[in-house]
């Protein structure tokens, strides 16, 4: 019974002596790019997440169109470019930037293959004055890597934010993506 006790005793020890170094701790792990106390520009801003695609050439792959820290959205019209030789759009759905807003919004994507671009169009429809506030994704759209090499993700600088009453929010920081096609 002495021996097991002091076997108990000892392992007891063991345990306890080696849990007392501290774990390596990764700098960076819990960074996002989207927090606003990691972010180095003016908002409102309208960007892309992730900001980097390191994609396998023909796979699909999300980008979300990310607006952030925004008061009184109540609309949008947003426009951006691709390359159409590397990148083909799939589909879209509408992000979680309206989640908590007690209504849907209207969201119209239109895309034009022949230019490479595409044009988000958002709006509640009816009387309310209804609105949102804070970061969050607009639009997921989903493409394929279809040609092997970098391609560019450029917001147009006439895309705007506005208000219910349709007032502009001046947009003070247009992110770019990129899509590494490996």
């Amino acid at each position: 019974m002495i021996h097991n006790s002091k076997l108990l005793f000892l392992t007891g020890i063991f345990l306890f002596s080696s849990c007392t170094e501290e774990l390596p701790i990764e700098e960076g792990v819990f960074d996002n790019p989207l927090d606003e106390n990691e972010i180095d520009y003016e908002t409102p801003a309208i960007t892309f997440f992730p900001i980097v695609n390191d994609v396998v050439l023909g796979s699909n792959f999300i980008v979300s169109v990310f607006i952030l820290a925004v008061e009184d959205l109540g609309g949008s019209y947003i426009k951006f470019s691709y390359d159409k030789q590397k990148l083909e759009y799939l589909n879209d759905e509408v992000g979680t930037m309206f989640d908590d807003a007690g209504q849907s919004p209207l969201c119209i994507v239109e895309v034009d293959e022949n230019t490479g671009s595409i044009t988000l169009n958002t709006s509640f429809l009816g009387s309310d004055s209804t609105y949102v506030n804070g970061t969050g994704s607009l639009v997921d759209i989903t493409f394929r890597a279809s040609l092997s090499g970098t391609s560019g993700l450029i917001f147009d600088p006439n895309s705007e934010l506005v208000t219910p009453s349709d007032d502009i929010i001046e947009i003070k920081y247009f992110g770019e993506g990129v899509v590494n096609a490996l």
